[in-house]
C-alpha cells in the first residue's frame, strides 16, 4: 500500500531545519551574534536557509549554541525536492528543532493549521493539514491534534497519524480514524479505533468497531495475498 502523504511529512521531516553543515547557506536582512556561555546567533528578516535540496524560509530565526537548537517564526516554510523530482512543502507559524535529540516540530498560527502539499511530476497534488507536524530524526514523523489527509491516492482523518520510517507503517489513532485508498489494484476504505496499514508487506490492519469495505479490480486477486 502507498502511503504518499506520510512519506511526504517524512521527507519534511528530513528537511530539517537550518544546522550547521558544509554548504548549507543561511540569509537574512539582519544577523546578530552575542557572545558569552550563552552565545546566540540571530537572523531577522526575510531568513532563508537552503542545503542539499532542502530550504526554510521564515521572518525570524534563532540559533543557542549552549544547547544547540534552533527556533524559527513568522510565515515558517519548509520545501524539498526528492530524487525523483517531486517537491513537498509544509507552512506553519513556528518551528522548532533540537540537534542533539533530532526533535522538533511545525506549529500554526492561533487558531490555524499547519498545511502540506505533495505536488508529484505526474498526477494531482497530494495535501494535508494537522494541528501540528512533530519528528523525531527521520524515525518518526506525526501528524497530530486532529490529522487530515486527501488527494488522488489516499484519504485520511484522525486525531493522530504516525509514520514509524524504519518499519515503513502509518499509524491512525483516536476520534475513530477513517482510511480510504483510492488508486491501486485495490480500494478500500475503513473506520476503527485503531488502523495500522504496512508497506513491506503491504497489510492494512484495522482493529474496534471496525467498519468498511475492501474491492479488489480483478477478482483473481483475491486469491493473492494483498497488494
Amino acid at each position: 500500500m502507498t502511503l504518499p502523504l506520510l512519506l511526504l511529512a517524512a521527507s519534511c521531516a528530513g528537511a530539517q531545519p537550518p544546522v550547521a553543515a558544509a554548504g548549507s547557506v543561511v540569509r537574512s536582512k539582519e544577523w546578530v551574534i552575542r557572545r558569552g556561555k550563552k552565545r546566540e546567533e540571530e537572523f531577522k528578516g526575510d531568513v532563508r536557509y537552503e542545503s542539499a535540496g532542502a530550504r526554510l524560509d521564515a521572518d525570524w530565526a534563532l540559533y543557542r549554541h549552549a544547547t544547540r537548537d534552533w527556533r524559527a517564526r513568522g510565515g515558517v516554510r519548509l520545501r524539498k525536492t526528492l530524487k525523483g523530482g517531486d517537491e513537498i512543502e509544509a507552512r506553519g507559524e513556528s518551528a522548532r528543532h533540537d540537534e542533539k535529540t533530532q526533535e522538533g516540530a511545525l506549529d500554526p498560527a492561533p487558531g490555524g493549521r499547519v498545511d502540506l502539499v505533495r505536488t508529484p511530476l505526474e498526477g494531482g497534488p497530494d495535501r494535508g493539514e494537522a494541528g501540528r507536524l512533530s519528528w523525531k530524526g527521520e524515525e518518526t514523523v506525526t501528524l497530530s491534534n486532529g490529522a487530515r489527509v486527501w488527494g488522488p491516492r489516499l484519504e485520511l482523518l484522525a486525531d493522530s497519524a504516525r509514520y514509524e520510517r524504519p518499519e515503513r507503517r502509518l499509524v491512525l489513532e483516536g476520534g475513530r480514524p477513517v482510511l480510504r485508498k483510492v488508486s491501486g489494484e485495490w480500494t478500500t476504505a475503513l473506520k476503527a479505533d485503531r488502523i495500522v496499514a504496512a508497506e513491506v508487506p503491504r497489510r492494512v490492519e484495522a482493529m474496534g468497531s471496525v467498519r468498511g469495505w475492501l474491492i479488489f479490480k480483478d477478482p483473481a486477486k483475491l486469491k493473492e495475498p494483498a497488494k
